[in-house]
């Protein structure tokens, strides 16, 4: 898991698709290359090189902002955030590792694997459901990048730092 927060030169996260976060050791690097700033540490956990001893960053700016492309890609992970880890047939709410993609119009009677045919579905339902047709809750849409990043924020990741959630919720898109 990612321990810094990448935000834009605009204070605002570069990217919630996946979420714009590194690994320490990369924000440090990073910092010393003078490509990005520290804005933000954590107090209780410091590193040490032969020379010098830093607290870790837990947000980080870049001196250059970066255009970022808002098209989204079909992925497993997406449709999950989509629906929201919730099953379209049973309507519970899962982990990541209890579900799988099902296709509404199964692959055998002639469907395909894209946004408008795969939905979110528990193990226990993919498997009753076999290669029927069967009514999905929602109706699947392929949604674009603000409907998700909303869908993902809602979801929140795991937030390492308090300091995150107020970069996070200025991205919150409406």
């Amino acid at each position: 898991m990612p321990d810094t927060l990448v935000l834009n030169r605009d204070y605002s996260p570069i990217t919630l698709l996946p979420l714009s976060a590194i690994s320490w050791r990369n924000a440090i690097r990073l910092s010393f290359l003078g490509k990005l700033d520290i804005i933000e540490e954590y107090e209780d956990w410091i590193v040490h090189s032969p020379s010098i001893s830093m607290n870790v960053p837990a947000v980080v700016v870049t001196k250059e902002y970066f255009k970022f492309k808002k098209n989204i890609r079909f992925s497993r992970a997406n449709v999950y955030i989509r629906d929201m880890f919730q099953c379209q047939y049973c309507s519970e709410h899962f982990d990541r590792h209890d579900l799988t993609l099902d296709h509404v119009m199964p692959l055998s009677k002639g469907g395909k694997t894209n946004w408008e045919n795969c939905v979110c579905c528990c193990k226990a339902c993919n498997a009753a459901k076999a290669d029927k047709i069967r009514k999905p809750l929602r109706t699947p849409i392929k949604p674009d990048y603000y409907q998700l990043a909303n869908q993902n924020v809602n979801i929140m990741h795991k937030i390492k730092h308090p300091s995150w959630e107020q970069y996070l919720k200025v991205a919150e898109y409406t």
